[in-house]
């Protein structure tokens, strides 16, 4: 079985293709606050955490059948 490792941090441009977004959506949201990121020298990199926790948070519930 192979596991996947992820990085600490991942480029904006990584975060984006993972989450099906634009890299400007997540520079936006990155700066006005709504996630979190890190300045690496001239780079803006976000944690896989913060990732994880915009799928989370856009989770909608499941439908039930009536």
């Amino acid at each position: 079985m192979k596991t996947e490792v992820r990085p600490r941090l991942m480029s904006v441009r990584a975060a984006a293709e993972e989450l099906g977004l634009s890299v400007w959506t997540l520079r936006s949201w990155a700066y006005s606050g709504r996630i979190g990121s890190h300045k690496v020298g001239n780079r803006l990199m976000i944690a896989p955490s913060e990732i994880d926790k915009i799928v989370r948070d856009s989770e909608r519930p499941r439908l039930v059948a009536k």
